[in-house]
Formats: C-alpha cells, sequence, structure tokens
C-alpha cells in the first residue's frame, strides 16, 4: 500500500440503536478478517449492501471493529487519505451519525471531525525523527512523548513540553521552538466543516 492513512471511526445514534445493529450486523457479514482475498477490504461492504461505488474512494481495509450500546468502531489502514466519503455514505444507509479521526504524516494529514471531543478528544499531535534526542531537561525524547502521541489540550501541550526544557506559551511558539529539532507539533483540523 502507498502511505498509510490511518482512520478511526465511530458510528453513533442516541436515538437509533437498531441502524447501529444493523450495521454491526452487516459489517459482521460482509468483513472476513479469515479470507485473505478480502482483506477486511472496505468495498466488501458496498458489495454487500449492493451500492454502487463509482467516484467513491475505497482504497482501505478494516483492521478492527468493536460494537457498544451506542456506537460501532472500525479502523482502517487507507492509502493515502480518508475514506469520508464512504463514512458519510455507511452513515446516510443506516441514518446514524459518525465522527473521524485520522493521521497519515506523509500527506500532513491530522484530522479530527468530533467537536464534541466525546469520542476523540485529541486537539494536537507529536511526530519526531530520533526518539534519543536529548533535550533540554536532559532527558531523551522518547522517553517522555511518545511518536504521534496526541494532546487534549494546549495546555497538556505546552506542559509537557516545559517539563522537557521548552518554555513556551502558546501552540504556535512551541512549533517553533521544536521544529529546527526534528520535533513537529501538529494541530488537527476538520477540513470536512
Amino acid at each position: 500500500m502507498a502511505n498509510i492513512c490511518c482512520d478511526d471511526v465511530y458510528f453513533y445514534s442516541t436515538d437509533n440503536p437498531n441502524g447501529l445493529n444493523a450495521l454491526w450486523d452487516d459489517l459482521n457479514k460482509a468483513i472476513s478478517f479469515n479470507d485473505p482475498m478480502s482483506n477486511g477490504w472496505l468495498g466488501n461492504w458496498f458489495a454487500f449492501k449492493e451500492i454502487p461505488t463509482e467516484n467513491i474512494y475505497l482504497r482501505g481495509n478494516i483492521i478492527d471493529m468493536d460494537k457498544n450500546e451506542h456506537s460501532v468502531f472500525i479502523a482502517l489502514s487507507t492509502a493515502w487519505t480518508p475514506l469520508y466519503d464512504a463514512y458519510q455514505i455507511i452513515a446516510e444507509t443506516y441514518q446514524i451519525h459518525f465522527v473521524l479521526k485520522s493521521i497519515e504524516p506523509g500527506c500532513g494529514i491530522y484530522y479530527n471531525t468530533d467537536l464534541t471531543g466525546d469520542f476523540f478528544p485529541d486537539e494536537y499531535c507529536v511526530t519526531y525523527c530520533n526518539e534519543s534526542y536529548i533535550t533540554p531537561s536532559g532527558e531523551s525524547l522518547g522517553q517522555r512523548v511518545e511518536i504521534e502521541e496526541c494532546f487534549s489540550s494546549e495546555a497538556s501541550l505546552l506542559q509537557r513540553f516545559h517539563d522537557l526544557g521548552y518554555p513556551a506559551d502558546s501552540y504556535q511558539q512551541l512549533k517553533l521552538l521544536t521544529e529546527d529539532y526534528e520535533i513537529w507539533i501538529h494541530q488537527f483540523e476538520n477540513p470536512y466543516n
């Protein structure tokens, strides 16, 4: 696969549990993790539901699924970009809603459509090249920050990096302090608004 985009999607409803149950049942019928030929391809759901796929980007595989009372979660590995249009069609089919968090560092994709933060509270994501880089505090970066670690607030992000010796008063200031050391701080955006 090309650049791998990691999509995490929650389909949810507070007033249509039948829609969620139907989605879960159909996913389990259409997606087989045991069949090497299907490999969890999301297009199998479209084929199962007999929904035309012309002009719908479907280059991605479901790698995990889970369900609880109010949501169905799917995680996908996709090529280059999120499969947003496909998720919209799925949600419309069952008359439910969805939120998406998508990360693809090579293409600069850091998307989060969860405006309430109920499913994905993340606002920032940190990436870097060298986990053994020694920060101004004397600790290696990898000891205190995981690669692609997400932060739910500017305050928590700034505090972690302040503890590492990067005193900054804002995300923008921190971004400038760290970029020369191949530490990149990305702010999630919602390009679908």
